[in-house]
């Protein structure tokens, strides 16, 4: 490139001195005629946010959604975005100031430009085309259209983009901004090609500052995409793009003598169809309950162990065949552990009845809204008890990770939280945790926790159960079942 650059000034110098010995007036060489109008733009490149054609523009599933396939993104061809890279030849940090861009779509890289689709083929004029059934399939059709209304310049390359933006550096995160260009669109093709009717040119102008930089400076210009500012792909093959620089914001001459700067080079790049992956992902559940959590004892953990242990729990004081008394409250705990992979979350219900005796005496369940455990009176009761347990951990160099005992992400419901606490002191003043437990449950089953918006890699739920009679409860032998239901929502 130096010696090129040289090569240029020293036959422009001569010519001078030619001239002025044959008699000829400095005024022949023209004053807007720089030696560096011979060197082309360097290491050029065009990246696309997707080489789809304009045709092609939904997800895996088929579906045009704003997730999966939105604009800007590989499976979007309909609506992209572009960046183009090039080194200017020029130094223009005196002059020439670079005051204008154009960038012009063709069907080939030199010669007569012919704007990039295959819409529309006129078989009078386009017998070849319109006999090829890719070409004539109205469904992969589409046209090269640089569809931008009223596009702002942005002003910083992460936060405040805009639609466009010209920029200056070796590298895109942080390249400086050039400021004050606007960009124009339009139709232009130098004979009649297919009828495809989108803009092919694309005209950067800045009528303040401009662009002053070094000869061999990288420079950016990025089209962002939005669902309603993009550019749209052709619908097949490849395509090449016209590369100028201009001295002047409003004339745009590329013979000798007229205002480009580097330019006349072209970069190029083609349509493909996306490759489709498709697999599955079965869906997966494991539910676990009992009275023993697992993580407590010493043995080998997996990540998420089943609840194995369940045995019959018993509620009262031990030194009289496990009875209720008047005079003081009696809990129990059990565990359920829940692991999914819902995407839409899961739900844990119970489902049973207050406790009772063969002849249809209940203790009174306590209904819906959470209370504290008053002792001397009939209640029956349950609510998630958020006490940790002393989880083994000695079997971590096996496991890799020591266990954790949590109920999230799920979250337990309103009247269901507040199991932790004191719960069996005769003065209720100083019980803190709450109980809930509603009858109709046996039939209606009642959500105890809840999660709807992500999997459950592993939940373990501590059901904390409270019992209290009072003088006039009849005698017997009381029992009950209590169900846990796990709904997950794939």
């Amino acid at each position: 490139m130096y010696k090129l650059k040289n090569m240029a000034k020293r036959a422009s110098t001569f010519a001078l001195a030619v001239s002025m010995l044959a008699g000829v007036g400095a005024s022949a060489v023209p004053a807007t005629t720089f030696a560096d109008a011979l060197n082309p733009l360097t290491e050029r490149s065009l990246t696309l946010s997707s080489s789809s054609p304009g045709w092609l523009h939904n997800d895996g599933s088929g579906n045009n959604d704003t997730q999966f396939a939105p604009a800007g993104s590989g499976p979007n061809g309909l609506k992209t975005g572009e960046t183009f890279q090039f080194r200017v030849s020029t130094d223009s940090t005196t002059s020439p100031t670079v005051k204008a861009f154009t960038l012009k779509y063709c069907t080939s890289p030199a010669g007569e430009c012919t704007a990039p689709g295959n819409v529309g083929i006129d078989a009078s004029t386009n017998p070849s085309e319109a006999s090829d059934p890719g070409k004539t399939d109205v469904t992969k059709q589409s046209a090269l259209d640089v569809n931008y209304t009223n596009p702002t310049a942005g002003t910083n390359i992460t936060s405040a983009h805009g639609d466009f933006m010209v920029l200056y550096g070796e590298n895109l995160t942080t390249a400086s901004v050039s400021s004050g260009w606007e960009m124009a669109t339009s139709r232009e093709t130098d004979h009649d090609g297919w009828n495809t009717t989108g803009d092919n040119l694309v005209t950067l102008t800045n009528e303040l500052g401009g662009l002053n930089v070094a000869g061999g400076t990288k420079v950016w210009i990025v089209f962002f995409a939005s669902d309603t500012n993009y550019i749209t792909n052709p619908g097949s093959g490849s395509f090449f793009v016209k590369i100028n620089d201009f001295s002047s914001d409003t004339v745009f001459t590329t013979t000798p003598g007229g205002t480009i700067i580097d330019g006349g080079v072209t970069v190029a790049n083609v349509m493909n169809e996306s490759i489709w992956i498709t697999t599955k992902v079965l869906e997966t559940m494991s539910f676990s309950v009992g009275t023993e959590n697992p993580d407590t004892t010493v043995r080998p953990h997996g990540s998420c162990d089943a609840i194995t242990e369940n045995e019959q729990i018993k509620m009262g004081a031990d030194d009289a065949e496990f009875s209720l008394r008047t005079t003081t409250a009696y809990d129990a705990h059990s565990y359920w552990r829940l692991s999914t992979n819902s995407s839409g979350g899961a739900t844990v219900y119970y489902s049973g009845a207050t406790l009772n005796n063969t002849v249809g005496d209940e203790i009174e369940a306590i209904g819906a809204t959470k209370q504290k455990s008053i002792v001397g009176s009939e209640q029956f009761g349950l609510a998630i008890d958020t006490t940790p347990d002393v989880l083994d951990t000695s079997d971590v160099a096996n496991n890799g990770t020591p266990p954790v005992q949590k109920i999230t992400p799920l979250t337990a419901t309103t009247n269901y939280t507040e199991g932790a606490g004191l719960a069996t002191n005769p003065d209720p003043n100083t019980n803190v945790s709450k109980f809930a437990f509603e009858k109709e449950s046996l039939t209606s089953p009642v959500a105890i926790a809840t999660n709807d918006d992500t999997v459950t890699e592993c939940a373990t739920g501590k059901m904390r159960y409270i019992a209290n009679i009072a003088p006039s409860t009849p005698a017997g032998v009381y029992t009950t079942k209590v169900n846990y239901i796990a709904a997950p929502q794939f």
